[in-house]
């Protein structure tokens, strides 16, 4: 077998292992797939979440495993980037929160920088769902979230802000929901691009 597929099977297994790594809610699993110059950015920008390193990835993992019971990252499509040493992964999230919370469901779109060699993650850029994401902010992510929005969890009514407005009216909210479909574009648009590279 010559190199090229010896690197994109070890990406693909590299890739699979972060994904169960997510789904194991189990820190260390996680991390096992991770270069010791990991670091990890949540997009847009407009969510106010900065960049993490290792370290700070983990803590924030953990603060985020601590409110499931149990999690699945499904892949939607995984698309291989062999000379960019890169996989970009659609995932749907669904887990069963604690407390009775009931079900979450999201989506994400991650660029995944890996090693040359494939058989660690060096970097990641995660698109998440920004409704999604000021949801999970307010009504149940660990106080350090790191998410712009900055109100107490169940601080508001079901889709009612503080005037008893629907909260989709908010301008931030309309904001962040303009970004959100500007980042899907762009997505879109890159997918396309590396259309041509090897889909796993």
């Amino acid at each position: 077998m010559d190199e090229a597929r010896v690197q994109a099977r070890a990406r693909r297994t590299t890739v699979n292992a972060l994904l169960d790594g997510y789904g194991s809610l189990s820190v260390p699993q996680l991390l096992a797939t991770m270069a010791p110059e990991f670091h990890h950015q949540v997009l847009p920008e407009s969510l106010g979440m900065k960049p993490r390193n290792r370290e700070a990835f983990a803590q924030h993992a953990a603060g985020i495993f601590s409110i499931f019971d149990k999690f699945r990252m499904i892949p939607k499509s995984i698309i291989d980037d062999g000379p960019g040493s890169a996989a970009v992964v659609h995932a749907r999230m669904q887990g069963t929160l604690k407390g009775g919370a009931g079900e979450w469901v999201n989506e994400c779109v991650m660029m995944i920088q890996l090693s040359r060699d494939g058989d660690q993650v060096v970097g990641i850029m995660e698109f998440v769902d920004s409704a999604k994401a000021l949801e999970m902010a307010r009504k149940h992510a660990p106080d350090d979230f790191g998410c712009g929005s900055t109100e107490p969890k169940g601080s508001r009514g079901e889709g009612k802000n503080q005037g008893g407005e629907d909260e989709t009216t908010d301008p931030k909210s309309m904001t962040l929901l303009f970004g959100l479909g500007l980042v899907q574009l762009l997505v879109v648009l890159f997918i396309l691009h590396w259309a041509q590279s090897w889909v796993f």
